[in-house]
């Protein structure tokens, strides 16, 4: 039998069968090295308005359309903005100039204690002067029901309870009273001195005391008006505690006021001063 010689390889192809490797395939077939890295290009979409729709380009019927760009026009700058020429320095006050203003401070203050002094009366400067450093308290007792007569003037006192001022509510253990003062001149001299008390007081046996404010005063404010003989009346109110309410006492210190005319301040302050004796007088109202 001629023919072509049988490969050995062949038959054993067939006795391995299709999915056997040959003998001769190296058994690593893993590919040596580094892969490069699987790139899949992609598309790139730029950015797009979904929603709201852009609006429609603008029409050349629009109004205000214009092709042509508008030219630049600089606003004028606020005058803060602008530039300033600088400024010159003040000048340095000189001493006149500093001493002016004080002294018209000073006359003001002058002027001021002028004013207050003549409206405020010689009342004002005996009482600044009874404050201030007096001696003990000269007490003159007047009897329950009697005038007492001080520097040519009758005084006259009365204590009766009374409603207090409208919308003023004490404690259940305070009493409102009104004192009653009657003065009259006795001689012209008397009637010269029509000042108001300096002070008057409510006191108690244990030597306490309690303010009055004066309600009213139907004293003349001049000495022609002021008739000797007349008696002129002065309420005073005040509040004190009720278990005391009646046994307190009247203590009433008369003004050293003298109303003469062509008397000036000064001599006013000048004889308070040279005779505070006159300050330390008081009647005391018995009860």
């Amino acid at each position: 039998m001629s023919g072509a010689p049988i490969d050995d390889r062949d038959q054993n192809a067939d006795a391995r069968g299709w999915f056997v490797p040959p003998p001769d395939q190296p058994t690593d077939i893993t590919l040596a090295g580094h892969l490069p890295p699987l790139r899949v290009p992609r598309p790139v979409y730029p950015d797009r308005r979904v929603w709201p729709p852009p609006p429609p380009p603008p029409s050349p019927d629009d109004e205000g359309y214009s092709t042509q760009p508008f030219p630049v026009i600089a606003a004028p700058l606020p005058p803060s903005a602008r530039p300033q020429p600088p400024t010159p320095p003040a000048p340095t006050p000189t001493a006149e100039a500093v001493a002016k203003p004080r002294r018209r401070v000073l006359w003001g203050f002058v002027l001021v204690f002028a004013v207050a002094a003549a409206l405020a009366g010689p009342g004002w400067f005996t009482y600044s002067t009874y404050k201030s450093g007096r001696p003990d308290d000269r007490v003159h007792v007047v009897p329950a029901g009697q005038p007492g007569t001080w520097q040519h003037v009758s005084w006259t006192a009365a204590v009766e309870p009374t409603d207090g001022p409208a919308g003023a509510t004490p404690a259940p253990d305070r009493q409102w009273l009104k004192v009653v003062l009657t003065r009259t001149a006795v001689d012209a001299e008397g009637a010269t001195r029509h000042g108001s008390p300096l002070d008057v007081t409510l006191r108690d046996r244990n030597g306490r005391s309690w303010r009055t404010e004066e309600l009213s005063n139907k004293t003349p404010a001049t000495v022609a008006e002021n008739v000797v003989g007349q008696p002129y009346q002065i309420e005073m109110l005040g509040i004190v505690p009720a278990q005391v309410a009646g046994q307190v006492e009247v203590h009433l210190r008369p003004s050293t006021y003298r109303d003469i005319p062509g008397q000036e301040v000064k001599d006013l302050v000048k004889s308070s001063v040279d005779n505070p004796e006159t300050l330390e007088n008081v009647l005391r109202f018995l009860r």
